[in-house]
């Protein structure tokens, strides 16, 4: 990673590049990780004016991995008068987390493992009798193995109160398609917006 160099009252001080970046204000800074865990120094840092990424299964940086990464973005904005909020955020193949104000207000899990009981299958799926049932009892559908990504969405109506507060929002992809998607509207126009969602 680039190393910045500053002087600063006689001394000298070496700046990881990350470090360097400043972001607008209202816009978040957001850091990439070659891991899930966000642990160590992110291999890259830049701006994002939205949380709306749809990478497909390809790497969202060069020098990422194309699973097994963390994205986290973060900004201070000022919520004026504050009020009530929506917050909403949805992801696929992984989990989506939200703070404000370091606090957890959504908490996503984007996978789904094993079997899942599908009672309404689609036709010709075939039926398996119900075990200990008479012949010509209602059959039960047979479970569908289910093994990958499920996309997954959450709103938290919140009263944020006045001033400047921390947005953060945690993204981490395991295997598969990577998406995410975040908003945070005043509650009296959240009717009229439309939210985030996996495509």
């Amino acid at each position: 990673m680039a190393t910045v160099i500053a002087a600063a009252m006689g001394g000298v001080y070496a700046l990881t590049a990350e470090a360097a970046v400043t972001c607008a204000p209202s816009v978040f800074k957001r850091q990439m990780f070659a891991n899930t865990s966000f642990s160590g120094t992110p291999l890259t840092t830049d701006c994002d004016s939205a949380i709306d990424q749809d990478w497909g299964t390809d790497a969202p940086a060069p020098g990422l991995p194309d699973d097994h990464f963390g994205v986290r973005w973060s900004v201070t904005r000022d919520f004026g008068s504050g009020g009530p909020f929506t917050l909403v955020a949805s992801g696929r193949d992984g989990g989506v987390r939200v703070y404000v104000d370091g606090r957890l207000r959504i908490d996503l899990r984007g996978e789904v493992h094993g079997d899942v009981p599908t009672p309404d299958a689609s036709p010709g799926a075939p039926a398996v009798p119900t075990p200990g049932s008479s012949p010509g009892a209602t059959a039960v559908p047979t479970p569908v193995s289910t093994y990958g990504p499920v996309p997954v969405s959450r709103s938290v109506d919140l009263t944020i109160p006045s001033g400047r507060h921390t947005l953060r929002v945690d993204y981490v992809n395991r295997s598969g398609a990577a998406e995410v998607a975040f908003t945070a509207v005043p509650l009296s126009r959240a009717g009229t917006v439309t939210p985030p969602s996996p495509r």
